[in-house]
């Protein structure tokens, strides 16, 4: 009976030993005190194993045995090398997705602070001004451009106006000429524009000018023209009903305002119908001290 038990001890822990389990053996064999050393040495020689055999297999234990893949066989080296080299490629292609990531990040957040930086240059600037397409009192086109590298003050009105359009153009004629006393302020040009293209004739318009100052010009066009140029400085302007039938008298309700455009063609300022000449002289100045030396 303790032979044919030891006899299947030792075969199990030979098994074990050849599946490279050496920790479990010892265990077992400390765990079967029945079995000595000299029996299955006995039991050894009876399946034809050699003692000197087992001890030289034994000292293997010394040392860790090569690694086991998942079915206890030991793992091929060059398998081992394409798993590392996969694992390397893996790890290279994630570090270069990483990078890629942050720079493409980057990029979009100097997009966005360039973005929010001209957004506030441009806050609080008034989309006033643009393109238009006029006739002066010669009968030339007259456009935007015309008037590019100048200063400009733009009056929009009708001749027909019995009082607001007289008092306006003569502060206008007073602005420039307080300007024209002032050294350090580039020259004015003075710009009446007609929201009344019925009877304001390029003639007439020129004819109703000199009475203010000799500078002035005068522009007009087509009704298309007029509003589309109206629109482009936000005035408003509306034709009133005739006083009577047929008749030619009647009153244009617009906007009461001048504005400054600077040398670029840009709206620059505003004067209202209660400011006064003096105090339109003194915003055109910081207007332009602002354009030539601002940053």
């Amino acid at each position: 009976m303790i032979s044919r038990t030891c006899t299947r001890t030792f075969q199990s822990l030979i098994n074990r030993y050849l599946s490279h389990q050496p920790s479990s053996t010892i265990s077992y064999l400390s765990s079967t005190p029945s079995c000595s050393f000299s029996t299955c040495s006995t039991i050894t020689r009876t399946r034809n194993v050699s003692l000197n055999a087992i001890r030289s297999n034994c000292r293997t234990f010394s040392s860790e045995p090569p690694p086991l893949n998942k079915k206890g066989r030991q793992t091929p080296l060059p398998f081992m090398l394409l798993s590392f080299a996969v694992c390397a490629a893996l790890t290279g292609a994630s570090y270069a997705y990483s990078h890629f990531k942050k720079i493409e990040m980057e990029e979009e957040r100097k997009k966005d602070e360039e973005r929010k930086r001209k957004e506030r240059t441009t806050k609080g600037k008034a989309l006033i001004g643009g393109p238009f397409v006029l006739v002066n009192t010669e009968g030339e086109t007259v456009t935007e451009k015309t008037f590019m590298g100048k200063w400009a003050l733009i009056y929009f009105g009708f001749t027909f106006c019995p009082d607001i359009c007289p008092e306006e153009l003569e502060k206008i004629g007073e602005i420039i000429e307080l300007l024209d006393k002032t050294p350090e302020a580039p020259k004015v040009q003075p710009i009446f524009i007609s929201v009344d293209p019925k009877r304001d004739t390029p003639e007439l318009i020129k004819s109703y000018l000199q009475d203010f100052h000799p500078d002035f010009i005068g522009l007009t066009g087509t009704k298309e023209q007029v509003k589309r140029a109206t629109k482009a400085y936000r005035v408003y302007f509306s034709e009133g009903p005739d006083q009577a039938e047929g008749a030619n008298e009647y009153i244009v309700d617009h906007s009461i305002v001048t504005f400054l455009v600077d040398p670029k063609g840009n709206f620059a300022a505003n004067f209202g119908q209660r400011t006064s000449p003096e105090e339109a002289v003194s915003k055109i100045i910081d207007k332009m001290n602002d354009f030539y030396h601002g940053d």
